[in-house]
């Protein structure tokens, strides 16, 4: 039975499409729109559209994709690889078809418009609640520190804790405005440990009371605090 091209770059194109935006939310790793298109072009034109003797040229493209366009983002295109796996599977198991170039290829249309339009609906659903892609604005937030109000950047790799405690970086000017005792702490860094100075307060997030520990910002900033994964969200 024929598969016809057009349709099956489409349909790829939507599943890639949702695949990569749910990695971005899973990950919370900033994307910008360009970067977006680029990724989802790149994964299911070629492979859609070409067909060579030897097929060794997918597993190329996809190491290309990986190194070029999720540089620093391993942990987003894991879940984009699974995301488009656990896709694959659905539709192999339910609709006529086969696999191939890491794409679905259809022998049978009725059933898989009706599923594909299910899937376009939630898809809409979520980008009418979340975004197609994150910026940098995704993670910014306001939070509160002795009554008064600044503006945090949520950095999804700080997940450090001392004693359960989540810790983030200030600006010097609001770390020497904590009243609390200046204790040493030491958090495991990418290539050694590093004894801090920080601080214990509160702070409020989203009507949210948390407990952590402040230190002071080790590089320059353009917002009042660098917040933690852990507790804040």
């Amino acid at each position: 039975m024929e598969s016809y091209v057009e349709i099956v770059f489409i349909h790829n194109l939507l599943i890639h499409a949702v695949s990569l935006t749910l990695s971005n939310i899973f990950s919370r790793k900033t994307m910008s729109k360009n970067h977006f298109l680029y990724i989802l072009l790149l994964s299911t034109f070629l492979p859609s559209f070409l067909f060579l003797e030897n097929d060794s040229w997918i597993w190329i493209l996809e190491i290309f994709i990986f190194i070029f366009c999720f540089y620093n983002r391993t942990h987003s295109y894991l879940i984009f690889v699974g995301n488009r796996l656990l896709f694959l599977l659905i539709y192999y198991f339910f609709f006529e078809g086969t696999i191939k170039h890491h794409l679905f290829f259809p022998f049978s249309y009725s059933a898989l418009f009706v599923f594909d339009f299910i899937v376009f609906f939630l898809y809409i659903s979520l980008l009418m609640k979340g975004k197609f892609y994150l910026s940098e604005n995704d993670f910014t937030c306001i939070f509160y520190l002795n009554n008064k109000k600044y503006k945090g950047f949520i950095d999804s790799g700080n997940f450090a804790t001392y004693q359960s405690l989540p810790i983030i970086f200030i600006q010097d000017n609001i770390f020497n405005e904590i009243q609390s005792k200046c204790i040493s702490v030491e958090i495991e860094t990418m290539n050694h440990d590093s004894e801090i100075q920080a601080k214990e307060t509160m702070i409020t997030i989203n009507k949210k009371i948390i407990r952590v520990l402040c230190t002071p910002l080790m590089r320059k900033c353009n917002y009042d605090a660098i917040l933690n994964m852990k507790g804040i969200l």
